[in-house]
């Protein structure tokens, strides 16, 4: 007999307590399950109520006519009694009793009773309605029992016989005939609609089946595509109903095109970019093993240094680019509130040892107002920070860099300025590609900082614009980024 091993043991219950917690996914519903149930269920409820009506609606006509045949015989009845003494013995003519088919297996009963309800002629066991009004000459009908038979009465108050005495006049039948009429109309109305209804939910469902072809048709090819094929899907064949989907999804699968060519073009060039200071660092590590000379080794550790920092810096700023076009970026909404004059001075504190290593003049020239934006912190910082690094390099010993704030009444603004080398008109539209560097620059950049701060304008729906440098100057750059003050609603 073999045991399990101990983790075996723990783990088979933790495995079942897990099984049981697990919720059961619920089933999806199609869409043609969907469809049919909003049209059958409607159709189906309407149905019923149908054949209730309809029961009513046959009921009605079927007692229409022997109400009528009741009221013709009351009104005989009635106009047989006026010519006699009502409380004396009441003999009906041989043309009334045959009307009234006093022979048959189905006569016509009747009774006529006085004010105080007693019967004086006809048949003497006909109930009286369980509620009767005495109001003259106005004709009322009754459903009552007798002898265990359903009988439709027809009565009224207000006749007079030969001797002026008022009288109460009643006629009766059985609902027999009523009751086979009902069922004949009814059995005529409602065998069309067990036929006819069940038919065109078959129909129906046929129909919707077929029409919902192409939706299968469509889902087939998409299935078949390979993983890579971002073509657009062919809506020719389509119905007019789904082309708005199909565009959309082109739309979609082109979009993701432009993405996935921009993500290739992009590490492609960041193995380009990457490779010369990694392989700088290499040839100076080699070099440094090889060296005896103490001088000409610290020489070579400090290029070591630089190709490491320059290597670091690229690493840097290329996962700051992919931060800010990572899709959960471009999602977040802007509910963040900054205040540009504080961002400004709190970051270009940590570039001032850096501006004065290099010789240069870093200064902050605030709006004299609040500037509260709705934008990221984290990534309005790096905008700015980007800008800075980028003026820094580019502007020789000696030179200044200048950052401003300010405002108008639908947007915050951004600005720096230097009096480097500036930037050629025909240059100032590509600068924000990635990896674009002027030629004949010897600066050390790496052609990312500008293209993190186009990327980062898009997500807050800023614009970044070249303006007229300050007067007195005979070079440089200024650069403008306008952030809205109310931006659009983001889905």
């Amino acid at each position: 007999m073999h045991s399990q091993p101990q983790s075996a043991r723990q783990d088979a219950p933790d495995r079942a307590a897990r099984s049981r917690k697990a919720p059961a996914k619920p089933a999806q519903r199609t869409l043609i399950h969907k469809i049919m149930l909003w049209i059958f269920g409607p159709l189906f409820l309407l149905w019923t109520i149908g054949i209730v009506i309809t029961y009513f609606i046959a009921q009605h006509i079927a007692n229409s006519p022997y109400d009528r045949t009741l009221r013709d015989h009351l009104d005989l009845l009635r106009h047989e009694i006026s010519q006699q003494d009502a409380h004396g013995r009441v003999e009906l003519s041989a043309s009334a009793n045959t009307i009234l088919r006093l022979g048959s297996d189905t006569p016509t009963l009747w009774q006529i009773r006085d004010a105080n309800g007693d019967p004086l002629a006809g048949n003497a066991a006909l109930p009286l309605p369980d509620s009767w009004d005495y109001e003259n000459n106005v004709l009322r009908y009754r459903d009552v029992e007798m002898d265990g038979q359903s009988l439709r009465l027809a009565y009224v108050w207000g006749g007079r016989d030969r001797l002026n005495t008022p009288f109460l006049a009643i006629v009766a039948e059985t609902n027999q005939h009523r009751s086979v009429l009902h069922r004949e109309i009814l059995i005529g109305m409602l065998t069309p609609q067990f036929i006819l209804v069940p038919l065109a939910a078959m129909l129906a469902g046929l129909g919707l089946t077929h029409g919902l072809e192409p939706l299968n048709l469509l889902q087939a090819r998409l299935r078949a595509r390979a993983p890579g094929d971002l073509s657009p899907v062919d809506r020719d064949q389509a119905p007019a109903e789904i082309v708005p989907l199909i565009d959309a999804m082109n739309g979609l699968l082109e979009r993701q095109a432009q993405y996935s060519a921009a993500q290739r073009r992009f590490v492609a060039n960041a193995a380009h970019q990457l490779k010369t200071p990694l392989a700088g660092i290499r040839t100076q590590a080699e070099v440094a093993l090889r060296e005896h000379d103490p001088v000409q080794t610290e020489a070579s550790l400090r290029q070591l240094v630089r190709g490491t920092e320059r290597a670091t810096r690229l690493v840097t700023q290329m996962l700051a680019l992919a931060r800010a076009e990572s899709g959960d970026a471009l999602r977040a909404p802007l509910s963040q509130a900054i205040e540009l004059n504080t961002l400004a001075e709190q970051h270009i504190a940590q570039w001032v040892p850096r501006a004065l290593q290099l010789g240069l003049d870093l200064g902050l020239e605030s709006a004299g107002q609040p500037v509260v934006l709705p934008a990221d912190g984290v990534m309005a910082g790096e905008l700015l920070n980007n800008l800075l690094d980028n003026a820094l390099i580019y502007t020789p010993a000696g030179g200044w860099v200048t950052v401003r704030t300010g405002r108008d009444q639908e947007h915050g603004w951004l600005e720096i300025e230097d009096n480097g080398p500036g930037i050629a008109p025909e240059h100032q539209s590509r600068v924000f590609d990635r990896f674009y560097r002027i030629m004949g620059n010897q600066a050390d950049g790496s052609g990312l900082g500008l293209a993190i701060v186009r990327e980062i304008a898009d997500i807050h729906d800023a614009t970044i614009e070249f303006l007229p440098l300050s007067a007195g100057q005979a070079s440089g750059t200024r650069l403008r980024v306008s952030f809205p003050l109310n931006p659009p609603r983001r889905a």
